[in-house]
């Protein structure tokens, strides 16, 4: 199709008679409406509207126009700002038919309305008839906006690729990868060992001089691996590498050459040594006789060379040289002293030295010096550049290649593999064919895209949307509006280009537009950022320094913008605020340097800040508006700055006057806080809390803030230090217990962090990261195995900054804004402070590689030189012209975020040893002169008087007075009376379980007869909550193992022994489970042993399928493959057999279960491996709801009922309200009877005749275990009633079983049974259902 022509050029853009079709650039300075715009553009093209050619070729609907910005948080709020554009053009195009559907001749008359609303232009372009149906297009397509293709560049190339995987050649589905570090770092170790290992030692020492380390080229390559488009060149010439054979070769040689010419300078260098030795020994030997020789010969000599105008003069050289003599340095003039050397005057009556020995000595000597060879030249390229460009080819490989292997990709994959794709580096007619149908698939996909803040693109970005929509064709079928403004193309260090601008510049030359009004400051700040910039517009290269060819366009011109005005107005201190103030610094000396311009800059802005704030308080500075005035509030005022450093100053001065201020970076992320590195003491000490060295670190932590006399106190009170460890040694147990967001709040609130952060300025910044860090570390903690493991991660975090940014403060938004320039972008403050605005960071030799493009080069294609300045210094020159044009767009940025005034710092500043301004190399210089250098201060004070001539709004003053007086507190803001809640207290409602109910303390077991009962319940505390069955098998061990046995004494005789700790260790001398290891982790993995033997599946003999118990029982290779992984984890190699032997014994041992016998009087018997699969439930969870549950009433209930007469420790009064919650180790179906079947790790003696039966029920007691199996039997009445026909609790419910799984080899078998009777189960049923429970005195 032939493409379209257009004669017009750098149009003020008209959004109704835009040409919706083809390729244009919109340019859109700061404030004049770009999103507004662009808003109405869409709207424009869902009504397909459009008179004399300029509209779309058909109508479209969102899911048909793609809309391109380069952040989520951009597209969130374009995707709102175009949908409420569609529903209120829609609600305009409505509100003629809701009033009636006739025009009245006043609509007719007048269009001033129109005039000034672009939607009423809008609708009053179509007939009146036309309005419903516009009005409902524009309804649907405000419902479809979630269909709306408005996403990143990223976002919209990773739905492309898995829409177009076949014509992509990609994977369907494949993991987006933020961070790639890991796999670069695996890439680099393994280029290192094919590359680098079979190296001989002086190969290896030549790489080892350039990189140290993988991890050492990883960060070389840095630069290049943020922008992977980009290659290597030397000296201008692009570099390729395919092997390091020659580069090597070359080096071996040089070094060779360079080692021999070592040697020799070495015996230059012995032989001059030797040779001033020897005329020192000359000079000693006849010190006195050449001295009183040369004082008679000095009125012959010449006095400069000789120092002998002067007898005074002359004596000091000749002690010089007698200092030199006895091994010191030699004087300057000693060569004159030389057998020849020596300067006679012209008219002298002597004019040659006698001969001596020492003379000659030191002319030998002098003479020998100059006789050194010189140095082999380097060969070029050099290794290093030769290593940089052959490891970049192998990670250009690998790269892809590992991660298609995983089926990730990484950010820059999703932009690489569609262009590739669309544009294919080997172009063959196949692959041609494929690329040209794939690109036209995505024109009919998205017949039209908006690109937005097109100036922060970079080549391949560009390249994707040429390749699709043939930005230079200007097809009319398609449309491509390409939106932004190159001067604020700042994000160069994030990869964007601005060369890829200016390539789509001229691809559309004849079709560019620009927005013409500033709808954001006021006409003053309009009016004096015009002059400023059109100052710096009259140099040679233009505002913005891209204007170096005078014959031709100024590609990136300052453009001078109208102002629509904002009806308030600044005042300061009664009178109107002027838009631009220039502070001027003046220096003590003349110039000053970078740090004093910081401080002194950082006072004089914090000074005035201060100043105005104490004005606004008095009414007198604030915001003047028809309706009336507004104080001026710390919220107004922004601080714009360049660097960390920068904010911290500022900061530090506005703390100084007790000024609040909140520093916003768009780098910040809460691993770089001091919060996060004292969290990782915290973290270490509490993970091993008997290393004091550990805990010391922690508890001086700065945000811990302990005082100095604090700790002081620690060192010499020994029993204060120990509690101090055990109190990190609970920490630990918590963190194992419940996990370390647990772990860390008891940590905050016992050492009373919240209270002492908050009383700080900026403690609630501070308590806000530790919450943050609290919380991501429990979710990292999923993932990761051990407390180690999370420490390792979370350091791990700190040295690569991490991607969780710090949590906004809704107090924040109320302070003193201290925000980076780059951050800043898009965004408007009443007040814009830039104190700094003189500084910079030249490029110089410290930086290895810099970004170049031959300046003969219109292409976007970049380089990265690595030849370094000194040989190449044209690239290094070029970066840092580069650096100073990305300066002035950075100036442009800062100065455009005012809307009533902007204040900037002006200083003569200098860097080194120049006593000279040197400002030219700053943006502020290129304003003023241009880039000419500054004679002095006083010319500075020219230039800017210059500036600010003719323009009244322009206001030249001296930096305010730093102030040592800090503001006054403000006044307590009145509340409005709190509101009351209309609805009563809601009832404290958790989810509990029998893990959560809590024991009295030793000496508290009873026995009915007591008849003691409280009479009012205290309030429960929601107790800790398991929520998998594995956490309530654990928080179940660990009670058990720290609990004390209160009842030692009583149950001593019936052989319950004391329990250990989970530190012993022992080495099975049997198969006795009797010397297992004991403690909750043994237990855990008991348990955890008979869960895997009931999931199991294996094949039988006859060819059958075996499965749950009876496979683990017959499959003994399957069985001891799993005891083999498992008990390798756990050091627990030895008992591999012993616990086979155990585990099959179980699964098989017939049970006889005496104490549950059915109607006919019968003991039933069963295995293990003779339940189905059908027959049984594993882990079965249940939940109780618990209407104010009174524990006491309950814990009589079952001692009433359970073992009713014996001792066991009281339940601690308590209430459960909500929903009680826990999982049964097992439920089975036996001969029609349903049992509860729990497993016990109990160690109760050193053999099985421990586990008598009297034993068992006193563990059974003290453990409580009564009232979990009265619970458990609850749950299963509850849900056989529910699902069971007919269900009857004395004939289906068989009763409760707990093995004691280390005495299963006892006479008893380890089992201890129960059947409670009816009357405790329907009692429980009452109790829990929140019916009006029994008296705790008339229970009998």
């Amino acid at each position: 199709m032939a493409a379209a022509t257009d004669t017009t050029r750098d149009q003020t853009l008209d959004p109704l008679v835009f040409p919706l079709h083809g390729s244009r650039l919109i340019e859109a300075s700061a404030g004049t409406g770009k999103t507004y715009t662009l808003a109405l553009l869409y709207t424009r093209l869902v009504l397909g509207h459009g008179a004399g050619g300029s509209a779309f070729r058909t109508p479209l609907m969102p899911p048909n126009i793609l809309v391109v910005t380069f952040t989520e948080a951009a597209t969130k709020e374009l995707r709102e700002r175009i949908r409420a554009r569609l529903v209120e053009a829609a609600e305009v195009f409505g509100q003629a038919v809701e009033d009636g559907g006739e025009q009245t001749d006043d609509q007719c008359g007048d269009q001033s309305g129109a005039a000034d609303d672009p939607l009423l232009a809008l609708r009053d372009s179509y007939p009146q008839a036309d309005w419903p149906g516009c009005a409902r297009r524009l309804r649907q397509a405000a419902e479809w906006m979630d269909e709306a293709m408005i996403a990143t560049i990223h976002g919209w190339c990773q739905r492309m690729l898995q829409e177009h995987a076949f014509a992509t050649r990609g994977l369907f589905q494949r993991t987006l990868v933020s961070d790639q570090t890991d796999l670069l770092t695996e890439i680099l170790r393994d280029y290192w060992r094919v590359h680098f290992y079979p190296l001989d030692a002086a190969d290896a020492r030549s790489i080892r001089d350039i990189v140290a380390s993988p991890e050492a080229l990883r960060q070389t390559l840095g630069n290049w691996l943020s922008r992977r488009d980009a290659a290597f060149c030397y000296k201008g010439v692009p570099l390729q590498c395919d092997s390091l054979a020659e580069p090597l070769a070359a080096q071996r040689q040089w070094r060779g050459q360079a080692d021999a010419v070592a040697e020799a300078r070495a015996a230059i260098d012995a032989e001059v040594a030797r040779l001033e030795q020897t005329a020192r020994d000359a000079w000693q030997a006849d010190r006195k006789g050449l001295e009183t020789y040369l004082r008679a010969l000095r009125s012959n000599l010449k006095g400069p060379q000789h120092d002998s105008k002067t007898e005074e003069g002359f004596d000091a050289l000749l002690a010089q040289i007698a200092t030199w003599a006895h091994g010191g340095p030699a004087p300057g003039k000693l060569k004159n002293f030389a057998q020849g050397g020596f300067a006679f005057l012209k008219n002298a009556s002597v004019q040659s030295e006698q001969a001596h020995p020492a003379f000659a000595a030191i002319a030998a000597w002098q003479s020998a010096q100059t006789a050194k060879p010189a140095a082999p030249a380097a060969p070029e390229p050099t290794l290093e550049a030769c290593l940089l460009a052959h490891a970049a080819a192998w990670v250009e490989r690998e790269l892809p290649r590992r991660l298609n292997l995983r089926a990730e990709m990484g950010f820059d994959e999703l932009l690489r593999d569609l262009d590739a794709a669309l544009t294919p580096a080997d172009p063959t007619p196949e692959s041609m064919a494929r690329a040209r149908a794939l690109a036209a698939t995505l024109r009919d996909q998205f017949p039209v895209a908006l690109i937005d803040e097109f100036q922060d693109t970079d080549p391949v970005q560009y390249r994707i949307f040429d390749a699709v929509y043939d930005v230079a064709g200007n097809d009319p079928a398609t449309a491509l509006v390409m939106i932004g403004d190159p001067k604020q193309a700042i994000y160069g260090f994030r990869g964007a280009d601005i060369h890829a601008y200016l390539a789509a510049r001229r691809a559309t030359d004849g079709r560019h537009y620009s927005l013409g009004t500033n709808f954001r400051s006021t006409t003053a700040v309009v009016d004096a950022c015009n002059h400023f910039f059109g100052h710096a517009e009259a140099r040679p290269r233009g505002a913005f320094r891209f204007h170096t060819d005078p014959a031709a366009e100024n590609p990136i011109p300052y453009v001078q913008v109208k102002a629509k005005g904002r009806g308030e107005h600044l005042v300061i201190d009664g009178a109107p605020a002027r838009a631009m103030t220039l502070w001027q610094l003046d220096g003590d000396p003349e110039v000053i340097n970078p740090e004093d311009y910081r401080t002194r800059m950082a006072t004089s802005a914090a000074a005035a800040v201060a100043g105005w704030l104490e004005q606004a308080r008095a009414g007198s500075t604030g915001f003047q508006a028809a309706d009336g005035f507004t104080p001026l509030q710390p919220k107004h005022i922004a601080i714009l700055v360049r660097t960390g450093s920068e904010a911290a100053a500022m900061r530090e001065a506005l703390a100084a006057l007790r000024i609040n201020s909140v520093y916003l970076s768009d780098r910040d992320s809460v691993f770089e806080t001091a919060e996060a590195r004292d969290l990782l003491h915290w973290l270490r000490a509490c993970a091993a809390p008997t290393d004091e060295g550990l805990v010391r670190t922690a508890l001086a932590t700065n945000t811990l803030a302990m005082p100095l006399e604090a700790l002081a106190r620690l060192q010499q009170d020994e029993l204060a230090w120990e509690a101090q460890v055990e109190r990190f040694g609970d920490y630990r147990r918590l963190w194992q217990r419940r996990g370390v967001l647990a772990m860390l709040h008891r940590l905050l609130h016992e050492q009373d962090l919240p209270a002492r952060l908050l009383a700080r300025h900026d403690g609630e910044r501070s308590l806000t990261n530790l919450l943050h860090l609290a919380e991501w570390l429990q979710q990292s903690a999923g993932a990761l195995d051990g407390e180690q493991a999370l420490i390792r991660h979370l350091s791990e975090h700190l040295d690569r900054r991490g991607d969780e940014f710090i949590v906004r403060l809704e107090s924040d938004a109320e302070l003193i804004q201290v925000v980076t320039i780059h951050k800043s972008k898009g965004l408007e403050y009443p007040l814009v402070l830039l104190p700094f605005i003189c500084s910079w960071r030249e490029v110089d030799g410290r930086t290895k590689q810099v970004p170049y493009r031959p300046a003969a080069s219109r292409s976007a294609q970049r380089a990265l030189e690595v030849a370094g300045k000194r040989v190449f210094a044209e690239a290094w020159q070029a970066a840092d012209d580069a650096r100073l044009s990305e300066d002035m767009r950075l100036l442009y940025v800062a100065v455009t975020r005012a809307r009533h005034g902007v204040w900037l710092g002006i200083a003569p500043l200098k860097s080194g040893k120049t006593e000279k301004p040197q400002l030219e190399k700053a943006a502020i210089g290129h304003v003023l002169t241009g880039g000419e250098q500054l004679a002095s201060a006083d010319a500075l004070w020219q230039a800017l008087a210059q500036v600010a001539e003719g323009c009244p709004e322009i206001h030249l003053t001296a930096a305010p007075a730093a102030r040592t007086d800090a503001l006054a507190a403000s006044p307590e803001v009145a509340l409005e009376p709190a509101r009351v809640a209309a609805h009563a207290a809601f009832a404290p409602w958790w989810i509990a379980s029998y893990s959560a109910l809590r024991l009295e303390a030793a000496g508290s077991a009873t026995d009915l007869s007591s008849g003691w009962a409280p009479t009012v319940a205290a309030p429960a505390l929601p107790g800790v909550s398991a929520d998998t069955a594995a956490q309530e098998t654990a928080l179940e061990e660990l009670g058990r193992e720290q609990q004390a046995p209160a009842h030692t004494a009583e149950l001593a005789g019936l052989g319950v022994g004391p329990g250990s700790g989970p530190g012993d260790t022992m080495i099975p001398s049997g198969p006795s489970l009797h010397d297992l290891p004991r403690g909750s982790r043994y237990g855990t993995f008991l348990h955890g042993l008979l869960e895997w033997a009931a999931v199991q599946q294996a094949p039988a003999d006859d060819g059958s399928r075996l499965r749950g118990y009876a496979a683990a029982a017959g499959a003994a290779d399957l069985r001891q493959d799993m005891l083999a992984r498992r008990c390798s984890l756990r050091g627990l190699g030895d008992w591999i057999k012993p616990l086979d032997g155990w585990l099959a014994r179980v699964l098989t041992q017939e049970w006889r279960l005496t104490g549950l016998e059915d109607a006919t009087g019968q003991a039933p018997r069963m295995r293990l491996r003779d339940l189905a699969p059908h027959q049984l439930q594993v882990e079965m969870e249940f939940w109780l709801e618990s209407r104010a549950v009174d524990t006491l009433v309950l814990d009589q209930l079952v001692r009433t009922h359970c073992l009713p007469g014996l001792p066991r420790p009281l339940v601690r009064q308590d209430a459960l309200n909500g929903m009680l919650k826990g999982f049964i180790d097992l439920v089975f179906e036996h001969q029609g009877r349903y049992y509860v079947l729990d497993w016990k790790s109990n160690w109760l003696g050193p053999d099985d005749d421990a586990y008598t039966p009297e034993a068992m029920r006193a563990a059974m007691l003290q453990h409580r275990y009564d009232l979990q199996y009265a619970l458990y039997l609850l749950a299963l009445h509850r849900q056989l009633r529910a699902r069971l026909p007919g269900y009857d609790y004395d004939r289906d419910i068989g009763g409760a079983v707990y093995v004691f799984l280390r005495g299963s080899g006892a006479a008893s078998q380890g089992l201890f049974t129960d059947r409670p009777p009816r009357a405790l189960i329907e009692g429980l049923d009452r109790l829990f259902a929140g019916h009006s429970s029994p008296s705790i005195h008339g229970v009998a």
